[in-house]
């Protein structure tokens, strides 16, 4: 009887492995792929229906065990929750929530090299969600609202500080040159200008208008922190640029109202057609546009957008997808070359062409993203008498037509030189 050769024994071994490898491979992208089915998207749609219909209370039941159990997707849980508390009023549970989102996407910035092997092998989702940039920023920002809705103005400004430190350090980092928060400088400086500290708000302001021209509702307080820290020079060049605003101060029997908006819904991930293993963030419908904000008998007044979510993320997206692309060509190239070596291993068309087939149906675009965000943060500033007062949005149309009346605030009482914020979101 003629013996087997060792090494014909070896290789007939090493197929034999293969095979069995190539079948629990099989077996596990059947899990994967069912996993798949059950990822964030899926887990999240009951709760952004409950969430996007005012039901803000089973929105949150539906996170809260989510958001409590750490899992690759547990900062976008985070997110979706912190923002749901922060529109049901309450700030409290929203500051706790998203300062602990942005200690976990401060982690999840370091990821291991086996982490990292397997993604080029299957895909994104098997990591931890990072976030993009722009929602690391808007983790600060929602902050920075929160506490400025729950009184504390002292930590609001420490967020909104935080904002431009994050971005700065982007750019010294020499990541892609975002564009500066203005939502956030603006409400610093109104916080200062709220606590009599004129010398920062002026410093802030002034930034605003040298950062992008056309910033709403910034001729009145450039001229009247200009006039009242006696800044005589500046003071002429912005009553040039500004004009049309001559009524700019704020009397002694006086006060504001600060409105903060958040107008429509964020743009959310699909697959990019020209390249369907890339993600692309596509615009999402809704009807609003702005809001006409009414105090009283007085002439209402727009809300205008300081940051514009919708176009950043589409834009940071774009400006990425050249890394993104190139990546993903990378892991594709990786894919051919282990399902080849499979082939000569196994001496096999069959069980080569297997494994490229298991390897590419587990790759796809990661679409993973916060999925709760509106489309732009907006602000409206109203000067009134010291005294209570009736205030009331109404809803402008994208496409035109009437206003429809959709919030009221029935008492809001404002001390004389005092400043208050209300605060609304339109998902419509």
């Amino acid at each position: 009887m003629k013996r087997k050769s060792a090494s014909t024994t070896r290789s007939t071994g090493l197929a034999s492995k293969l095979v069995a490898a190539i079948r629990i491979g099989f077996f596990s992208l059947l899990l994967f792929l069912v996993a798949g089915c059950a990822g964030y998207s899926s887990q999240v749609r009951k709760a952004r229906h409950l969430f996007e219909s005012g039901d803000f209370e089973n929105s949150a039941k539906e996170l809260e065990p989510l958001a409590a159990k750490e899992s690759n997707d547990q900062l976008l849980y985070l997110l979706d929750l912190g923002l749901i508390y922060h529109s049901a009023g309450r700030y409290e549970d929203a500051i706790k929530t998203f300062l602990k989102a942005e200690k976990i996407a401060d982690i999840k910035d370091y990821t291991s090299i086996t982490a990292e092997a397997a993604a080029v092998i299957t895909n994104e989702q098997v990591l931890p969600y990072k976030g993009e940039d722009f929602e690391k920023i808007l983790i600060n920002v929602f902050l920075a609202i929160d506490y400025t809705l729950a009184g504390k103005w002292d930590d609001a400004l420490v967020e909104c500080r935080r904002v431009n430190h994050k971005l700065d350090l982007m750019r010294q980092q020499g990541q892609l040159p975002y564009e500066r928060n203005a939502f956030a400088k603006y409400l610093a400086a109104v916080l200062f200008e709220a606590r009599g500290e004129s010398n920062d708000a002026f410093v802030d302001y002034r930034q605003l208008a040298s950062w992008k021209q056309g910033t709403p509702y910034l001729g009145a307080p450039l001229l009247r922190l200009a006039e009242k820290l006696h800044a005589e020079q500046e003071f002429q060049i912005y009553k040039k640029q500004f004009p049309s605003t001559s009524d700019y101060r704020i009397g002694r029997n006086e006060g504001e109202i600060i409105v903060l908006l958040e107008m429509g819904k964020g743009p959310v991930k699909v697959p990019n057609p020209s390249f369907r293993l890339v993600p692309m963030f596509e615009r999402r419908n809704y009807r609003t546009a702005y809001a006409e904000v009414r105090v009283d008998s007085l002439a209402p007044v727009r809300t205008q957008t300081l940051f514009d979510i919708e176009a950043t993320a589409i834009d940071q997206l774009q400006k990425k997808m050249a890394i993104i692309m190139a990546r993903k060509v990378g892991g594709v190239v990786v894919k051919e070359v282990i399902a080849e070596r499979v082939r000569k291993a196994t001496d096999s068309e069959f069980l080569g062409l297997l494994t490229k087939v298991i390897l590419h149906m587990t790759d796809q675009a990661d679409l993973r993203s916060w999925s709760t965000l509106p489309a732009s943060l907006q602000l409206a500033r109203i000067r009134v008498p010291a005294g209570t007062h009736r205030v009331s949005l109404d809803l402008a149309y994208r496409s035109g037509g009437s206003r429809q009346s959709v919030k009221e605030w029935a008492e809001i009482k404002v001390g004389r030189g005092k400043k208050v914020f209300l605060n609304h979101h339109l998902r419509d």
